[in-house]
C-alpha cells in the first residue's frame, strides 16, 4: 500500500509541474525531451549502474518498450495540446478514465475478481472523476466539438499504456519492477522527442531549449520516472490490476485537485466535495471487492 500511495503522490506532482510550465512559459516539447534524459539518469542512479542494457534488442520486452516509447511521447504531447484546446477539465477526465482498460483486461482475461462491489467501485470511480471536475462551461463544450480527436487520442493512448504495462507484468515479461525496462521506455521516447525537435527546426519553426526548459525537464523527470517505476513495482507485488489502476487514477485526480486548491487557489465547489466523497467510497468498494 505504501508503494501505491507514493505512486499517487509523484503522479499528482507531475500535474503541479505542468501547471508551472504554463505559468513560467516553458516550452512543452523542449522540457519533455530534457525530462526523458533525466528519467534515464534517475533510473541509473536508482539501479547503481547504467540502466540501459547493452543487450537490449535481445530482451523479451524490447519490442514492447519500443512501442510504448512512441506512445509515451505521443500521449504527452496530445495531453499538452488538449489542455490548450479543450481545457484541463475535459482533458483530465479523459486521461484518468483510462483506468477502465486494464481493469476490464484484468477481470475478463486474467480471472481477477469481478464482484458486484468491485465493479460498482470502478463505475463510481469513473463518475467521481467526472463530478470532481464539474461544472464544464459552454465555451469548453464548443471547443470540445472542434477538437474531440485530442481527447480521443489521450484516452486511447493512455489506455494502451496502462493495458500494456499490466499485460507485461501479468505475463511475467517484466518482473520485479524492471528498472532497465522502464529506463528503455524513456530512452525511446526521448529519441523520438529529439527527432521531433529537429524536424521542427528543419521546418523553420522556433525550437526552445533554454535554461527554463532544462530546469523544467529536471523537475519533471524525477517524479516522471518514479510514476512509472512505482506502478510497475506495485503490479509486480501481485496486486490485482483491477484494483491498482482505479485506485491509482482516482487517488491522483483527488490529490491533484487538493494541490490545486491549496497552491493555486482553485475554487472549492459542491461538485468537488461530492466528487471527493464518491472517490473515497469508490476506493473502499474496489479495495474490498
Amino acid at each position: 500500500m505504501i508503494l501505491l500511495i507514493l505512486c499517487i503522490i509523484v503522479n499528482a506532482f507531475i500535474g503541479v509541474i505542468f501547471k508551472f510550465y504554463g505559468k513560467h512559459e516553458i516550452d512543452n516539447l523542449g522540457a519533455i525531451v530534457v525530462n526523458y534524459a533525466v528519467c534515464i539518469l534517475t533510473a541509473s542512479v536508482t539501479l547503481g549502474k547504467l540502466a540501459i542494457p547493452t543487450n537490449i534488442m535481445s530482451l523479451p520486452w524490447f519490442p514492447y518498450a519500443l512501442v510504448l516509447g512512441f506512445i509515451f511521447i505521443g500521449v504527452f504531447t496530445s495531453v499538452a495540446a488538449a489542455v490548450q484546446k479543450i481545457g484541463i477539465v475535459l482533458t483530465t477526465i479523459f486521461h484518468k478514465m483510462t483506468m477502465i482498460v486494464p481493469a476490464i483486461i484484468a477481470i475478463l482475461s486474467y480471472g481477477e475478481s469481478g464482484s458486484v462491489l468491485k465493479v460498482s467501485g470502478i463505475l463510481l470511480a469513473c463518475a467521481a472523476i467526472v463530478v470532481v471536475q464539474l461544472p464544464i462551461h459552454g465555451d469548453i463544450n464548443k471547443q470540445f466539438k472542434k477538437y474531440w480527436y485530442l481527447a480521443a487520442i489521450t484516452f486511447v493512448g493512455g489506455g494502451v499504456i496502462d493495458g500494456l504495462l499490466f499485460y507485461l507484468e501479468a505475463e511475467k515479461i517484466t518482473v520485479n519492477g524492471d528498472i532497465e525496462f522502464v529506463a528503455s521506455l524513456f530512452l525511446f521516447a526521448g529519441i523520438i522527442g529529439v527527432a521531433l525537435l529537429l524536424l521542427k527546426k528543419l521546418r523553420g519553426h522556433k525550437v526552445v531549449l533554454g535554461k527554463k526548459e532544462i530546469v523544467g525537464g529536471i523537475a519533471l523527470g524525477i517524479p516522471n520516472f518514479f510514476s512509472i517505476y512505482l506502478l510497475v513495482l506495485v503490479l509486480s507485488k501481485g496486486w490485482d490490476g483491477s484494483i491498482v489502476f482505479p485506485i491509482n487514477n482516482v487517488g491522483i485526480l483527488t490529490l491533484s485537485t487538493i494541490f490545486g486548491i491549496l497552491w493555486f487557489k482553485e475554487v472549492v465547489n459542491s461538485y468537488r466535495i461530492i466528487g471527493f466523497i464518491m472517490a473515497f467510497m469508490a476506493i473502499l468498494f474496489i479495495a474490498n471487492g
